[in-house]
């Protein structure tokens, strides 16, 4: 290929992008972009909270206003206060062309409320000092309309951005009585306008809270702009007056600029924009408050569900313990109960036993004693047949005293108790407890571990044909029955010949200690239920010392601890004397039903008998952890 051919082919080939000309080609059709301020933006763009946990802050913005990184709170109020902030630099300037007009009584363009107060009381020894026509009043007018409303207008000050914006105000106030003063054209009317400006901040009663909407906000802006705007027209009126040197000169510049006359008119005019932009604000500020107020009352409704939902908390809390409390408590008791069983055990076994004598037999003891067991058996037929014929007021009354929360912690208690039961039947012989006791014996009776005992006092009444009858022919009958139980082995070693004539004569105190000393033989395991009916019976002026103190010596086997002894005592009417052995928890009084109620007796007395059974197995064995009924009130 020659120079002509390949110059030819060159020129064919289009330009890479990669090629210097295809650079600057691109570099003409890509978009300007011209970056602010690259750091800001570098920021924005590029670093997160990967950088640095605080980053991003949505509270933080960059303003290239003043070029640096601000609070928006703060460039959203400057946005806000930038009409004030311009008319405040225009006042300012005004001050200051003011005072460069006349040198010789400039002051300051800021100052503060304090400074403004004192100026007034100089302007007002002045014009006392010098007896200035027409000035006194009206400088005493404005100095104590000043001091009256200057708490409330501090107030508002204190509200503004900065401190610059209430300070150029002051300074204004200053230089307007300075100049109202030396020139004493309309100085009522200035002073009349200077005072009403801090009373219509007083008039409005300005209630801020610490929420502050951003209409509030615009509302203030507004109204400091309103006030500045005044307070330049008034200064500017002063300054073309001060422009004059003659009063020539004055006169032309108050006609040029229209003022004379129509200048009260137009200072009134002004101040309703102050009054009017005053009670804008009052408005808003009233409606930040309530806001405030319902976001006060929202926080102590949730406050107080927070406090219920603790509360609750704290009463599960205080319940599960009790239950806990309640639960270790009775193993507790339970362990108690178990070592000490052991322990008498155990000093049992390791007690050498003394030598082996013969004592009286079981069949000579009962011969002694002149009774039967058979005797107890068709007490509780006659009862029960008895209670067939019931009256439904006993029926009722039954009933009760089946479900009574007193008899089933009676019957559920692992340790040994007594119960006092009285009743209504007055003078009945078979009383609705009668009937209840002899279903309580036929459930103990079933039970493997327990020891039913029973006598029915209202049944051994007569001393002349009844052998039984009186306390002594209880103990004997009772000591009749804890001789027939076949499964113990009862020792009758410790009676002797001088115990076997006490038996013989009816002592009632050996009678006592014979049964005491049979029951205490009985093991650990066992339970005595002992049902005495119809006490009251026995309670008589003849039988009394003996009931006494036979009944006293069955409380006192309650309080052993081997074996468990529980004793139920019944009484178709009150019991006025074994009463008192008794502490009141163990006194129950059964609720007297009408004789004319008419309810059918509908209770279940085999599903009573066997629950009766039921709990009095669980209590000798002492398994009271499944029983929740008695956890619950133990």
């Amino acid at each position: 290929m020659d120079n002509d051919q390949f110059m030819k082919a060159e020129a064919t080939v289009p330009l890479s992008p990669f090629t210097l000309d295809g650079v600057d080609m691109a570099c003409e059709n890509a978009p300007i972009v011209h970056l602010t301020n690259p750091a800001a933006e570098f920021m924005d763009n590029h670093l997160d909270a990967d950088f640095h946990p605080s980053l991003p802050n949505p509270n933080v913005r960059y303003d290239p206003a003043v070029n640096e990184w601000r609070r928006r709170e703060d460039i959203s109020q400057d946005q806000i206060y930038h009409e004030a902030l311009l008319e405040r630099e225009a006042f300012r300037s005004a001050i200051k062309a003011f005072n460069g007009d006349d040198q010789q009584h400039s002051s300051p363009p800021e100052s503060d409320w304090d400074a403004v107060l004192e100026t007034a009381r100089k302007a007002q020894v002045d014009a006392d000092v010098n007896a200035i026509k027409g000035m006194g009043g009206a400088i005493r007018s404005l100095t104590r309309r000043l001091g009256d409303a200057g708490p409330a207008f501090k107030a508002w000050l204190q509200i503004l951005p900065t401190d610059s914006y209430g300070s150029v105000i002051c300074g204004g106030f200053n230089v307007i009585i300075d100049a109202a003063i030396r020139h004493k054209d309309l100085c009522e009317k200035v002073f009349d306008a200077l005072g009403n400006i801090p009373e219509v901040i007083a008039a409005a009663k300005f209630s801020f809270s610490e929420y502050k909407s951003e209409a509030l906000y615009k509302r203030v802006a507004k109204l400091y702009t309103v006030i500045t705007e005044t307070l330049n027209a008034i200064l500017s009126f002063y300054q073309a007056r001060a422009s004059g040197r003659h009063i020539r000169v004055a006169r032309n510049a108050l006609k040029a600029l229209g003022k004379g006359s129509d200048y009260g008119r137009e200072i009134e005019a002004r101040i309703k924009n102050v009054k009017s932009s005053a009670y804008a604000v009052k408005e808003e500020a009233e409606r930040c408050l309530h806001h405030r107020v319902g976001e006060i009352q929202a926080t102590v409704e949730y406050q107080t569900l927070q406090l219920a939902r603790v509360e609750r908390i704290h009463q599960n809390v205080y319940a599960d313990l009790l239950y806990r409390l309640k639960c270790y408590d009775l193993q507790w008791r339970e362990s108690q109960f178990d070592l000490r069983n052991q322990l008498t055990d155990f000093q049992l076994a390791a007690t050498p036993k003394p030598p082996q004598r013969d004592g009286p037999s079981h069949r000579k003891i009962c011969q002694l004693l002149s009774t039967s067991p058979k005797i107890a058996v068709q007490d509780m037929g006659e009862v029960l047949r008895e209670a067939q014929r019931f009256p439904v007021n006993l029926q009722t009354q039954a009933s009760q005293f089946m479900t009574s929360q007193k008899l089933q912690e009676w019957l559920t208690s692992p340790y040994s108790c007594a119960l006092l039961v009285h009743g209504s039947a007055g003078d009945d012989k078979i009383s609705a407890l009668s009937f209840v006791a002899s279903l309580l014996v036929q459930s103990f009776q079933a039970c493997k571990d327990a020891v039913p005992l029973h006598f029915y006092c209202a049944l051994h009444t007569d001393p002349y044909h009844d052998n039984l009858s009186g306390a002594v022919g209880m103990m004997q009958q009772l000591i009749t029955q804890l001789l027939q139980i076949e499964q113990h082995d009862l020792d009758l070693e410790f009676v002797d010949r001088k115990f076997i004539q006490a038996i013989e004569y009816g002592d009632l105190g050996a009678l006592c200690d014979l049964f005491e000393g049979l029951a205490q033989q009985l093991s650990q395991s066992t339970t005595i239920f002992l049902v005495v009916d119809g006490m009251s019976f026995y309670e008589t002026r003849e039988r009394l010392e003996d009931t006494c103190h036979a009944m006293s010596k069955l409380l006192e086997l309650v309080e052993k601890a081997k074996p468990v002894f529980k004793l139920l005592i019944t009484s178709p009417g009150a019991s006025a004397h074994v009463s008192k052995g008794l502490r009141p928890e163990q006194v129950y009084w059964l609720p007297e039903i009408d004789p004319e109620e008419d309810e059918d007796f509908n209770h279940n007395v085999g599903a009573f008998k066997d629950q009766a059974g039921v709990r009095a197995s669980t209590s000798t064995m002492g398994l009271m952890r499944s029983n929740s009924e008695w956890i619950e009130n133990p």
